[in-house]
């Protein structure tokens, strides 16, 4: 906040502009003088005012014309203005100060002790809008903060904090909301468990510096081998989930296989280490015959993760109901 306020004062006569300095000397302020309205013009581009004491007599532009002037100017127009005036004290000459912009209007000779007052009445008027714009600013900071603050705990409660995925608490929400969805619609849906093979062996050869890396790599690589609309999710350790809506078994499948085979085919090096990969999988849809619930497609689809283990790691099941529960994807 400024120190001290400033006070513009306007007379084409130097002298009363001296004298008026002198008056009120004793008032904590900076008083910026002018001889003519173009030069006031100039100061108030210069300078943020408290408050303007114009004469209305001045040559070239009197001090009505240099009132609506400063008016219309967007920066300037709330500045208070008061007119002195030795001739025009008329009742005609008053209301024209108050239609240009002017405050008050007052005849010469004035009160000092009058004018003085109404000076420092101003300058505590432009202490408190600094004040309150200070505040205002202080409030849309706390504002942004707060949001940024609520934004950085939906991320904490959504996703992972290693993989920057979706967390299980999500997957939760997430499975009910597109399950509902899919239901409702009489879409299909398909959700894909994966496993990466063989992970402890990484941690216990190169330590979990290395396993966190290779969690991150794998799921970078996860993120781009499905569409945008697809929901990618950290399931907990080193298995993984995809939600795919209005995605029938095939699609999945074709989905799994590729993540398979970008992940196999791919090498893992944070230039101290490499490693290669791989993934089970298993693969589940929802459709319309299918009597089950939303946990339940979590249950089917780790059934197949299970035989992707079981029938040697790397490769991709499909769990297909009761009567034909699994398939191979080739």
């Amino acid at each position: 906040m400024a120190s001290q306020a400033s006070i513009l004062i306007v007379d084409d006569k130097i002298n009363n502009l001296i004298a008026l300095e002198d008056t009120f000397s004793h008032i904590d302020a900076a008083f910026i003088k002018a001889t003519s309205g173009n030069g006031a013009l100039r100061e108030v581009l210069r300078h943020d005012f408290a408050l303007a004491i114009l004469d209305v007599q001045m040559p070239e532009m009197d001090g009505y014309e240099l009132a609506r002037l400063i008016r219309s100017r967007k920066r300037t127009s709330q500045l208070p203005i008061i007119f002195l005036s030795a001739i025009y004290s008329d009742d005609f000459h008053i209301f024209k100060g108050y239609e240009s912009g002017a405050v008050d209007f007052i005849p010469k000779p004035f009160s000092p002790e009058i004018l003085a007052g109404k000076i420092r009445f101003f300058i505590e008027i432009y202490f408190q809008k600094i004040t309150l714009k200070e505040t205002i600013l202080e409030l849309e900071r706390t504002k942004r903060l707060v949001l940024e603050q609520n934004e950085q705990l939906k991320q904490l409660s959504t996703h992972d904090d290693l993989t920057g995925l979706y967390n299980r608490r999500h997957l939760v929400i997430s499975l009910e909301q597109e399950f509902s969805r899919c239901c409702r619609h009489g879409t299909e849906l398909s959700l894909i468990m994966l496993d990466l093979d063989h992970f402890k062996s990484i941690n216990d050869n190169f330590g979990h510096e290395f396993g966190d890396y290779v969690l991150k790599e794998f799921s970078a690589l996860l993120q781009v081998s499905v569409r945008t609309s697809d929901l990618v999710f950290r399931f907990g350790g080193e298995e993984f989930i995809v939600l795919l809506p209005q995605t029938a078994a095939d699609g999945a499948a074709k989905t799994a296989e590729k993540i398979r085979r970008n992940c196999a085919e791919g090498m893992i090096d944070d230039g101290n280490y490499a490693v290669k990969i791989t993934v089970s999988i298993g693969v589940t849809s929802y459709d319309q015959t299918m009597h089950a619930t939303a946990s339940c497609m979590i249950s089917f689809a780790d059934k197949a993760l299970y035989q992707a283990k079981e029938n040697g790691r790397n490769k991709v099941m499909i769990y297909r109901g009761k009567n034909i529960p699994f398939g191979e994807i080739l």
